[in-house]
């Protein structure tokens, strides 16, 4: 495994989002189109677990987000930040779902 200086770890700005709205992006099998709300701001982030979740188990939940990466384009939708999972050895992915009490736009750390 390949370490890295903690100071690369700090460069990630992980926050707590709410999932507003969730739906599958047409014409794709794995892309789930996400509403996410950070407190003073909602951002669109696209995911690619619509093969083993549905978009009705992502919304009104609370999850950890990556904020701060490079915008990407999926389908024509752009995605302004990724959803943090777990992922087995046999590819099975795992939700990591956030307390009620944590406050949206929490930073993670």
């Amino acid at each position: 495994m390949e370490t890295y200086d903690v100071k690369e770890f700090w460069k990630f700005d992980l926050r707590v989002g709410l999932v507003k709205n969730a739906e599958k992006i047409k014409r794709t099998r794995k892309l789930i189109k996400l509403i996410v709300d950070f407190g003073k701001e909602e951002r669109t982030i696209v995911t690619g677990i619509a093969d083993q979740y549905s978009p009705e188990d992502l919304e009104g939940k609370k999850f950890i987000f990556v904020l701060n990466l490079k915008p990407k384009e999926f389908s024509g939708v752009k995605s302004q930040g990724m959803l943090i999972v777990a992922e087995s050895e046999d590819g099975k992915v795992y939700l990591i779902p956030v307390p009620d009490e944590v406050p949206v736009g929490t930073k993670v750390w």
